[in-house]
């Protein structure tokens, strides 16, 4: 399977080429070009989580980011998923070298990962986040069926998804890096980081794609 992918990945290139979302110049992987990505890469610490130990968000949610997340999530468009992970990829190396003991990503709900066929935020981060953890998909499970969060309010999104997590495997005195692809006011990850160190965990950070900048102070 390797083989084909490299294969695949190689005709593509060759034959199809991407282009800076913000500039429109000639790229060979992810969603912007170098000078585009350095004046748009936030790596910011969000304040306010009362249960993260830390959260940082890739870039702002808008744009062409939040166009392609948008037809991924809800349209099903899959062409965007490559673009995306490339991107995860520059975004960890400057996120830097710091380790821990597991990577987990948030669990999507059953209905709609077996709609996709995937979970978006393990597709886009696994192959990034290989040197900051040991990737574990299995540690978090959603059980309890939630309505998308896009559209409700504050309030709405946390009783949305309470209760909806459970740890499923032995977290006890671990540092966890969670992972998703939308920070938008952290509802999803406090509950996700609350399950975790109810379980034991030592610390819970966050890292997302992007994220709604507006709600956090600026």
């Amino acid at each position: 399977m390797n083989i084909l992918q490299n294969w695949w990945q190689t005709l593509v290139s060759v034959f199809f080429t991407q282009s800076c979302t913000v500039c429109g110049s000639e790229v060979e992987s992810g969603v912007f070009c170098p000078k585009c990505r350095s004046a748009n890469l936030l790596l910011e610490p969000m304040p306010g989580l009362k249960h993260l130990d830390g959260a940082v968000m890739g870039y702002k949610y808008d744009g062409a980011l939040k166009d392609m997340l948008h037809k991924l999530k809800f349209e099903g468009e899959r062409k965007f998923l490559q673009p995306l992970a490339e991107e995860a990829v520059f975004m960890a190396r400057a996120y830097g070298g710091r380790k821990f003991d597991m990577v987990v990503s948030v669990p999507t709900d059953a209905q709609r990962r077996k709609q996709r066929g995937y979970d978006i935020p393990e597709a886009v981060f696994k192959n990034a986040l290989a040197q900051h953890g040991a990737w574990q998909p299995d540690v978090l499970m959603r059980v309890k069926p939630t309505t998308p969060q896009y559209g409700l309010t504050p309030g709405e999104r946390r009783s949305n998804v309470r209760g909806c997590f459970k740890a499923a495997g032995d977290v006890c005195g671990k540092n966890i890096l969670l992972v998703d692809d939308i920070l938008t006011t952290g509802a999803t990850l406090e509950e996700a980081a609350k399950t975790l160190k109810n379980a034991g965990a030592k610390s819970v950070y966050a890292l997302t794609l992007c994220g709604s900048l507006e709600n956090f102070g600026e």
